[in-house]
């Protein structure tokens, strides 16, 4: 009988809360939760199969394999005001989605836009600044309708840069770094994928068979490639050997790539690119 008459006032409960919610006021009902699940549609390289060195990514990883931070914005579709804006979070757990739960939001049409590993140090869209490499950027947008009608949205991520892929082999151990220098490179991009700006990209690694830069599309083409080899002598300024500038062209999720080849034994460094699916030599020059 007390099981009865407790099941009764929770319904009578219920039926109440019920009621209030869907009568001309609205003021004794919860804030709904708006839920947006963000995938990635850039998980691999557009031609990674052309390139054994690297490999593929799993299609089923976790979302964090490929997402480091996330951070978005959600402003009002018309006067484009910024309503919400998050910090840059740290991605954790297993899960191929990551959530963003929008609450306290007035019903309306919004604009939301997220980034993928981004970093507080500069501002979004930023793909280079400082002549620094930066980030493997990731964006979408979407204009959502906030409701109570509303259903959760998925929106994927897609890359903004493409992958410079440089292969060294052959090398004497006296060269022990590279340096890089490419130009014509946008700056940024906006959230309907709009590049804009020229910049260029400085970058010195150690000398290892595979480097791997992320770039965005070139600007002005083609981009120009400056490679300079150093040897461990005088500190590692000495440039060894000169190879001439390179044409190069970026695209948004494709790897460019070229590769050094040093015959010694030849007398003669080899310089290949990978042009329309295949490899071609560009320069065979004489190092004796």
């Amino acid at each position: 009988m007390n099981v009865r008459f407790m099941h009764s006032l929770y319904l009578a409960a219920l039926l109440g809360f019920t009621n209030s919610c869907i009568s001309d006021d609205l003021s004794d009902c919860p804030s709904p939760q708006y839920i947006v699940q963000i995938s990635v549609k850039d998980k691999n390289y557009k031609n990674i199969g052309d390139f054994p060195q690297l490999k593929s990514k799993e299609e089923s990883a976790p979302f964090q394999r490929f997402e480091g931070t996330i951070y978005y914005t959600l402003s009002e579709s018309t006067t484009r005001a910024r309503v919400k804006e998050s910090s840059v979070m740290t991605v954790y757990g297993e899960d191929q989605t990551y959530p963003i739960i929008l609450t306290d939001i007035p019903e309306g049409e919004y604009i939301l836009t997220v980034w993928g590993n981004m970093t507080s140090e500069y501002p979004a869209g930023i793909l280079h600044q400082d002549t620094k490499e930066h980030t493997d950027i990731y964006m979408t947008t979407r204009t959502l309708r906030l409701d109570r009608s509303y259903q959760t949205t998925e929106l994927s991520l897609e890359r903004t840069k493409g992958l410079f892929l440089l292969l060294c082999s052959n090398f004497p151990a006296t060269v022990t770094s590279v340096g890089q220098s490419i130009n014509h490179l946008y700056q940024s991009v906006d959230a309907n994928f709009n590049y804009t700006g020229n910049t260029n990209v400085e970058k010195r690694v150690p000398l290892q068979p595979t480097i791997s830069t992320w770039l965005a599309p070139t600007s002005e083409g083609p981009s120009k490639v400056k490679l300079i080899f150093y040897t461990d002598h005088a500190g590692g300024t000495v440039p060894f050997p000169e190879l001439p500038e390179m044409d190069l062209t970026m695209k948004r999720n494709e790897i460019s790539a070229i590769a050094i080849d040093y015959k010694e034994t030849d007398g003669v460094c080899e310089v290949w690119m990978f042009v329309q699916e295949q490899w071609v030599m560009i320069h065979r020059l004489d190092i004796q």
